[in-house]
């Protein structure tokens, strides 16, 4: 009696692991047919275009969507009494700023002619350069 109970216990853990193991549907035709999907609407919406096509720039219409926004508040009571945003942007003269660049010494803590070849000039043919022996092709 006990085997066969131990039996009938092992044939049903069998049957319900088995039933559980196979998949209902398979995971890859769902991405398969998104992609599908994908592809006709790319294909409906820019069409198929060869090479030997010319597009005009002037046939392509260009469409500007404004959108509304909609705040769902009252955005005063968040700003100051007597709040004006365009207050003072006529009081700047932008040519009366005056812009002064600062140059820094770089200090490398080290000394560079050591790494130089001798007698370095870096000056050296930048005055002598003339345009009739340069060629370009």
């Amino acid at each position: 009696m006990l085997r066969q109970s131990i039996l009938i216990l092992f044939a049903f853990f069998a049957l319900s692991a088995n039933a559980s193991v196979e998949p209902k549907e398979t995971p890859m035709d769902d991405f398969i047919s998104s992609q599908i999907e994908e592809l006709e609407l790319e294909l409906e919406l820019f069409g198929t275009q060869t090479n030997n096509e010319i597009v005009n720039v002037s046939s392509i219409a260009i469409y500007e969507i404004e959108e509304d926004i909609t705040i769902n508040f009252d955005t005063n009571a968040y700003l100051p009494k007597d709040f004006d945003a365009r207050k003072g942007m006529n009081d700047i003269d932008w040519n009366a700023i005056n812009l002064y660049e600062v140059e820094e010494e770089v200090e490398l803590g080290f000394d560079v002619k050591s790494y130089l070849p001798k007698n370095f000039n870096p000056y050296q043919g930048m005055i002598t350069v003339k345009s009739e022996g340069i060629c370009l092709f």
